[in-house]
């Protein structure tokens, strides 16, 4: 399959926040619950889309119409209903010409070069005017840069004047030039030209000119920047005419100036390029547009070209414009092409900041897991364009911290992934509200810019990942003794890539090249903070024999040994610490950053981040967040992250949702579930060893493990089972049970009223799959009797029950009584409001203005108090480094431990340039 990148520095806080930052959506999306299970594999049907057109390539020589080349081309788009921004869709194809000169960025500049590419691009209108919607145009389609809408050279009968299928206007010397000229391109007056301007949802025309002179739309101008990276696609076709391709969808919420929404109409448009169709003599044209016949020959040459590549051929490194261009995608606006092309309507989501504009009411909060953001994307709409119901508020929170804060009384309720380590004070439901869990994602390119789409992980090999155990470096390798097996001297493999064990379990990806490359195929990208992300995935390490044995000192068959800092190290982590010291002061000399800031290197290649939505932003756009790049053009040199990786160096491994793997087209790794003993030895293939990746029955395995425990009062994945019984081998082991915590004695009548019905909702209509609103999306296993999970639903129900009634009961998942720990005198508990928010003149994460207080709002009480059913805005994201609003001081008092914490890691390593 081929790879669909887009290029991004590693300057990206508008991207990112568009990814976190959720805002509500409006009501009207989607009719009744989808029959696909929703899971992060499980292929989109929604509103797929097929069709076959005959296309062709036909000269006109002596008035004699020749056919040079006739195919059958079928296109076909996974997804085309509900879109999202940033969402990627798989888009194939087959009975194309096979493509030549071919770039490996196919979304770059330079992919327009290709021969015979088969172009994506989104264009704003509709295929028929018949429908009474603005005809699509190249006018009105997207491109990133001017050479793609802009040919201008000193020939005056390029391919594009010969063009049989063009209209006499279109095949002038100065098509679509205006009149009077931008003083920018004033150097360009002179030569043969043809422009294709871009016109604006809003009506402005951008013009682009040669070198973009004539003025870009800013989204184009800002081409490689965090804001907006370019998305139009030159697909290649293998030498039998197949291809296929990921493509990216933006809507207004990031190109405002193509502006696709629910309200205004895009499409995907697919054009395969054929080659333009010669007319050399030209006899309907007017006598001065006709090449003269000095120039015939060569004009006809030009234009009938089939092609300097041939099929499969890679483009000749830092040779531009060798491609014949009467077959390149710079043309795919010429007639000969845009008739060959494909369209397919597309329609879109609510926007993340819908629901702002429906009112202004107190919204309800739920603090937590980044996991159920997938979810509550969709379920929010529901609520809040509801009059029965409510604003609903997904604060995202790391879990752990919510949980500690639904324990000290300054929250009302959390989402998270594992029960605490202690029992909640108090009288607390852990409802089970959404089977999801995480994905070991990876981005690995070959030098021709394919992507490698299988991957096997063991968990020693995520251990070794975790535990700053390869050098990355070869110096480090070589110098570093900690890193050396100490019976045999053997330095360990410079980086995953390198290890026989990996190696062995994927045989045919293969060893990355390069110390600067080496350093993210060194490590995993995972969060800075805590999270049951981490608890879940160190708890799968740990039982794990081999794993285990590693970690305890024992070296592997090969020999690696494990980073002494690490020996011994205790599962499960809900933060994973960083601890390497080592100091390359032999790079010194070849690193100016390391000479002026004598850091540890390793914890640099580590590097954690501290959302996930960076995670999938970085596997997205082949991004390596390992600090070990190096700014020197400042007085002071300041490590920076590597950024952007090149096809054969690209090698990025991350932890992230499997919501977000789905809806960004990550590819997720396979995980061990059985096999090899803390005794076995060397092994050369994946025999005995079984695995599971994501899927609708690899999580429905898990969910059959799932043991209730009374003690904890919650589900949690038998890791030590899943690796002895046989259905264990087929259980995904990064399946998760999302549960909402919610006091059942405390709150206000009207509050307690509102969870109660939020938890009724998951128990319900919330386990309907699909992409509209209230529904379940992709990357979730609906919480379903079918799907095992009867007593889960079971308890939730009850749970909603007891919530809304805060009668100081809670249902136990395993029938016995699980244990209470008193509750707080209301002289301890923390303040907060009617709506759950804390009170007294602290902020509120929905607006980011101080909360007034009222009476009687000291504790958490039982008394009635109106409720509010007005459509309110809602905010599923509160990071105050992202999404600009204030944390509620009571949360930044329970955060100032951590944040000392984090800044006294941060002050080991050096800041970035701003």
């Amino acid at each position: 399959m081929s790879r669909v990148k887009l290029r991004m520095t590693s300057q990206r806080v508008a991207s990112l926040a568009l990814l976190t930052a959720v805002a509500g959506l409006v009501v009207g999306v989607g009719g009744g619950a989808s029959p696909a299970v929703a899971t992060q594999t499980a292929a989109h049907s929604h509103g797929a889309f097929t069709k076959t057109e005959k296309i062709s390539r036909v000269n006109l020589v002596n008035g004699a119409s020749q056919v040079v080349d006739s195919r059958t081309f079928t296109a076909t788009v996974a997804q085309t209903q509900d879109l999202r921004n940033r969402q990627e869709i798989n888009v194939s194809w087959k009975g194309a010409h096979p493509t030549g000169g071919i770039i490996p960025d196919e979304t770059s500049e330079l992919a327009s070069e290709e021969e015979y590419p088969v172009v994506l691009m989104m264009c704003r209108g509709s295929a028929s005017a018949t429908s009474g919607k603005k005809l699509i145009t190249p006018e009105t389609c997207w491109t990133q840069t001017a050479p793609e809408r802009v040919q201008n050279g000193a020939f005056d009968f390029p391919p594009y004047r010969l063009d049989l299928n063009a209209s006499a206007a279109d095949r002038g010397p100065r098509a679509g030039v205006p009149a009077q000229l931008p003083a920018k391109c004033k150097q360009f007056s002179s030569g043969v030209q043809h422009w294709v301007p871009f016109v604006a949802a809003s009506g402005h025309v951008f013009d682009f000119g040669p070198q973009g002179c004539a003025g870009l739309p800013p989204e184009a101008a800002n081409v490689g920047s965090n804001l907006q990276p370019g998305n139009t696609t030159y697909g290649v076709s293998d030498l039998g005419g197949r291809g296929a391709a990921k493509f990216v969808i933006t809507t207004s919420e990031t190109n405002a100036s193509l502006g696709c929404s629910q309200k205004v109409s895009c499409a995907l448009v697919v054009i395969p390029i054929m080659g333009i169709s010669c007319d050399p003599a030209g006899h309907s044209l007017p006598p001065a547009d006709r090449p003269p016949s000095d120039a015939v020959a060569e004009a006809f040459a030009q234009c009938s070209a089939t092609g300097a590549y041939a099929p499969g051929e890679l483009a000749a490194a830092g040779n531009q414009n060798v491609e014949d261009l009467a077959v390149s995608g710079q043309l795919w606006w010429s007639a000969s092409n845009w008739r060959n092309r494909i369209v397919v309507p597309l329609t879109f989501a609510p926007q993340s900041n819908a629901c702002a504009v429906v009112g202004s009411s107190a919204s309800v909060p739920i603090y937590g897991s980044y996991l159920l953001l997938g979810a509550t994307q969709q379920w929010a709409p529901y609520f809040c364009t509801h009059r029965s119901l409510f604003p609903l508020q997904h604060v995202l929170t790391g879990e752990p911290e919510a949980k500690s804060l639904l324990n000290a009384g300054s929250i009302s309720a959390a989402f998270q992934g594992t029960s605490p380590e202690a029992p909640f004070i108090g009288h607390v439901v852990q409802a089970p509200t959404a089977v999801t869990g995480f994905a070991v994602v990876f981005d690995i390119v070959n030098k021709s810019g394919q992507s490698y789409t299988t991957l096997r992980l063991d968990a020693r090999l995520l251990a070794k990942l975790l535990t700053e155990s390869y050098p990355s470096n070869t110096y480090i390798q070589q110098n570093y003794k900690a890193l050396q097996n100490p019976t045999t001297h053997q330095p360990n493999p410079l980086n995953i890539g390198h290890d026989p064990e990996f190696q062995a379990l994927n045989p045919t990806i293969p060893p990355v090249i390069g110390d600067l490359a080496g350093a993210s195929a060194s490590t995993i990208l995972a969060l800075s903070g805590g999270a049951d992300t981490m608890s879940a995935l160190t708890a799968y390490i740990d039982a794990d024999p081999e794993a285990r044995a590693w970690l305890n000192g024992k070296p592997d068959p090969w020999g690696m040994v494990v980073n002494p800092k690490y020996k011994h190290m205790t599962s499960p982590q809900t933060k994973w610490p960083l601890l390497d010291t080592y100091v390359p002061t032999g790079l010194e000399a070849s690193n100016p950053c390391l000479a002026a800031s004598k850091v540890p290197w390793l914890p640099l290649v580590a590097s954690p981040v501290e959302s996930m939505a960076t995670i999938t932003l970085d596997l997205q756009f082949d991004l390596s967040d390992s600090q070990v790049g190096c700014n020197n053009s400042f007085q002071f040199p300041s490590f920076q992250a590597v950024g952007p990786e090149g096809p054969g160096a690209t090698f990025i491994l991350g932890i992230t949702s499997l919501a977000d793997a789905d809806r960004y087209g990550l590819q997720a790794a396979a995980l061990e579930t059985q096999g090899g003993s803390a005794s076995g030895g060397q092994f050369t293939t994946s025999a005995g060893r079984s695995f599971a990746a994501p899927s609708a029955a690899s999580m429905r395995a898990a969910v059959a493990l799932m043991q209730p425990d009374g003690k904890t009062g919650s589900w949690a994945v038998p890791y030590s089972k899943m690796r002895t019984v046989s259905s264990g081998r087929s259980a995904y082991p990064g399946t998760m049970l999302i549960s909402t915590d919610v006091p059942t004695h405390g709150l206000l009548k009207a509050l307690a009223k509102n969870y109660g019905k939020f938890l009724d909702f998951v128990a319900g209509a919330g386990q309907r799959t699909g992409f509209g609103n209230g529904q379940l999306p992709p990357g979730y296993l609906p919480m379903t009797a079918a799907n095992g999970a009867a007593k889960m639903v079971a308890y939730t129900k009850a749970a909603a029950v007891d919530v809304a009634a805060q009668n100081s009961k809670v249902p136990s998942p395993s029938g016995s009584q699980p244990h209470v720990t008193p509750s707080r005198t209301p002289s301890s508990s923390p303040s907060s409001t009617s709506n759950g928010q804390p009170a007294s003149g602290s902020t509120s994460p929905a607006t980011g203005h101080s909360a007034s207080p009222s009476a009687g709002a000291g504790t958490r009480t039982a008394s009635p108090a109106p409720t509010k059913t007005e459509h309110v805005s809602i905010t599923a994201d509160v990071r105050s480094t992202i999404s600009g609003a204030i944390l509620p001081l009571v949360l930044l008092i329970a955060l100032i431990c951590a944040t000392i914490a984090y800044g006294a890691w941060q002050l080991t390593r050096p800041m970035e340039p701003k």
